[in-house]
């Protein structure tokens, strides 16, 4: 089987190799120019996206299905909100100018992934590209069933249309297998934020409006946990504290991470080699904020309710936030989805800072994102690397899907569109994915998420799984050098 995916690879590459340049090529019969049906309008940033025209190829993709309303990749209709009429008129272009047609094939992440590797192990150009989780993505890239950047030519990863920064950090040992950009937006959805209850803090007389501390670089995890303390109190009048009452955020131990990648602190980083290691047991920084997460938020604190704790009560965040229960609702932007019929002004807001001398806000992406891959089967690799980069194009060009996304997520009763818009933006252009998230190396995930209530234990739980972590992350980065 090994010998097989390697000469599928090399079938690959040879497809690739010698047909990508400047100007007019051929490619199996097919012809493409640069710049083609791009208007001049569009200035130098769109001037060199490759067109052609491929006789009515149908380009599949497999893609699986979420929850989020950007997951789609096909629709035949213009009929829907704005955001799947943006989508039609994307695709209309890209079918158009390449004379292609796009279709894709939906189902859970599971079966999305199995359908990938039986195509791969029976050596079928079936389909043209997968969409599933990261997690589900890198198994196949450690199999050797996807192709790195290096292979797609036609890709200009130079581009703003790909995020070319959150592939070069799931990389693993400088390998691109996962491909993210402005062509499938359920990523977008996976950016961590925090939501704000803006009518309720106007009840309190010298709390500082959230916004003028982003706009000042001042938002910081101290400020929040300050603005947490001095909302609590005693709705029902009861002397006890129920989910009743008002609390700064209602939190489980998973918003933990979240807010350590806000403060700049991650699981693992790269060596001078560029390979993987977990630094979370030795980076002082990390554990400073580590600590400081679990003891102001999940040891107890008046002014967080747990929902994990508080299980029976059968109250969730978004019911904690929605219900005028909580100031702040640490979420994902997919999740917004949930709250448009909130009455109460809404405000979006990126996770704080570790304190106001840190550059940049950051957003968490968890290993479940959604990313793209090419299966190493694909006997045009050419052609593939044409279409993406017209998808990724269009839906960056002005009034593309990446417009239109902001304005469904924006579409609320009460929000105020123009400071909520700006920090959506900077949520989306600062996010951030760790490879041990997608990994989970050692179960390094899992073990962060119990100590978060355990912090005095820290120390001894991760030298337990270090050696597992360790030895996992050899094996990862062996796979990944054998395939590339």
């Amino acid at each position: 089987m090994l010998v097989r995916k390697s000469v599928c690879l090399l079938l690959a590459v040879g497809l690739a190799a010698g047909l990508v340049g400047c100007g007019k090529k051929k490619s199996e019969g097919h012809t493409y120019d640069t710049a083609a049906d791009f208007r001049p309008e569009d200035g130098e940033l769109f001037a060199d996206v490759p067109t052609g025209s491929f006789d009515e190829y149908t380009f599949t993709i497999l893609n699986a299905t979420t929850g989020s309303a950007a997951s789609h990749m096909a629709t035949d209709t213009l009929e829907g909100d704005t955001l799947n009429e943006s989508l039609y008129r994307r695709n209309s272009n890209v079918e158009e100018r390449l004379n292609i047609t796009i279709e894709e094939v939906r189902d859970i992440p599971e079966n999305i992934h199995e359908i990938a590797v039986a195509s791969c192990l029976a050596d079928e150009d079936k389909y043209s590209a997968v969409w599933n989780s990261a997690s589900y993505m890198s198994t196949l890239a450690t199999a050797g069933y996807l192709v790195t950047d290096e292979y797609l030519t036609a890709v200009d990863l130079s581009k703003p249309w790909w995020k070319t920064a959150l592939m070069q950090e799931a990389a693993v040992d400088g390998g691109q297998f996962l491909f993210f950009g402005d062509i499938h937006l359920s990523y977008y959805d996976a950016h961590s934020m925090v939501g704000v209850n803006m009518s309720l803090l106007k009840d309190y007389a010298g709390v500082e409006n959230p916004y003028d501390l982003v706009d000042r670089g001042i938002w910081t995890l101290d400020t929040m946990l300050a603005m947490m303390d001095a909302v609590d109190a005693d709705m029902d009048g009861s002397g006890a504290l129920s989910w009743e009452d008002l609390y700064g955020a209602a939190l489980s131990p998973e918003e933990a991470f979240p807010l350590l990648y806000g403060a700049d602190v991650r699981i693992s980083r790269m060596d001078d080699y560029g390979l993987p290691l977990l630094t979370c047991s030795t980076d002082e920084a990390f554990y400073n904020v580590f600590t400081k997460i679990s003891t102001q938020l999940y040891s107890g604190s008046p002014y967080v309710y747990d929902t994990e704790a508080n299980e029976a009560d059968n109250v969730s965040s978004r019911d904690m936030f929605l219900g005028r229960h909580s100031l702040f609702y640490i979420t994902d932007i997919g999740s917004l989805g949930n709250l448009r019929d909130m009455d109460d002004e809404f405000g979006v807001l990126p996770i704080p800072k570790r304190d106001a001398y840190q550059e940049n806000y950051i957003s968490y992406l968890p290993g479940d994102v959604s990313a793209l891959g090419v299966m190493v089967t694909g006997r045009n690799l050419l052609r593939t690397g044409i279409v993406l980069e017209n998808l990724a194009a269009e839906g960056y060009r002005p009034g593309g899907i990446r417009e239109c996304y902001v304005d469904s997520v924006l579409s609320f009763k009460y929000v105020d569109d123009e400071k909520s818009r700006e920090n959506l933006y900077r949520i989306l252009d600062t996010g951030t994915v760790d490879p041990a998230a997608i990994y989970n190396w050692g179960g390094i995930m899992d073990t962060l998420q119990d100590l978060v209530r355990e912090p005095g234990v820290f120390s001894s739980r991760i030298a337990a799984i270090q050696r597992a972590a360790d030895t996992e992350i050899k094996d990862t980065v062996e796979a990944v050098e054998k395939y590339r």
